[in-house]
């Protein structure tokens, strides 16, 4: 009799990766997209205008990993940004847990903004792994948009940074972070 591959459901083991900001966290539960207690990272998303990029700092995904991630978001937006344009997610692999060490795309691996070789971002996430966009829907007032999936990540390394694009045609909310994160969520066969 042939095995079955099945995806087992997500338990803790490898843990969900959340980026957000430590400073004021604190996203409403109807918001809340996270599983069990998941490995903190370090992403202020407060206030990155449109067209403009930030960079997490570099995450450990552990010795035991998951061989891929959903990529799911929450997102607060100032005011009407365009509907139908999106939040794009890069990774910056990494071999090293050196902060600004062996990083693709001139990742500085710090929370910070990401403005690549030479200040042409839009060129240099060219050699990051492109996991996915969010496609943002317009609304008058700050809005918090739950994104259930942006796209999937195989990460080819131990340690990485997220890399985020705003290109929704508005301003993240510049009042606090208290709603964004991102979150990562292992995806791992169980043969039976």
């Amino acid at each position: 009799m042939a095995n079955k591959v099945l995806l087992d459901e997500q338990n803790g083991t490898p843990v969900q990766i959340c980026f957000r900001d430590v400073t004021d966290f604190s996203p409403t539960a109807a918001n809340d997209l996270r599983v069990g207690t998941p490995t903190l990272v370090q992403l202020n998303l407060e206030g990155v205008t449109n067209t403009s990029y930030r960079q997490s700092t570099k995450v450990d995904l552990g010795a035991i990993r998951a061989p891929a991630y959903a990529v799911r978001g929450a997102f607060e937006i100032a005011a009407t940004p365009v509907a139908g344009e999106i939040i794009v997610l890069y990774w910056a692999p990494s071999g090293s847990a050196t902060a600004g060490t062996a990083n693709a795309g001139n990742v500085s691996g710090a929370d910070s903004a990401y403005t690549g070789y030479s200040s042409n971002a839009d060129a240099s996430v060219k050699q990051l792994d492109y996991i996915g966009v969010g496609v943002v829907t317009a609304q008058a007032t700050p809005t918090i948009q739950v994104m259930e999936f942006i796209g999937h990540l195989y990460p080819k390394e131990r340690y990485g940074s997220l890399v985020v694009k705003n290109d929704s045609d508005a301003t993240f909310f510049a009042t606090d972070a208290a709603e964004f994160h991102i979150v990562l969520d292992p995806i791992y066969e169980e043969i039976q």
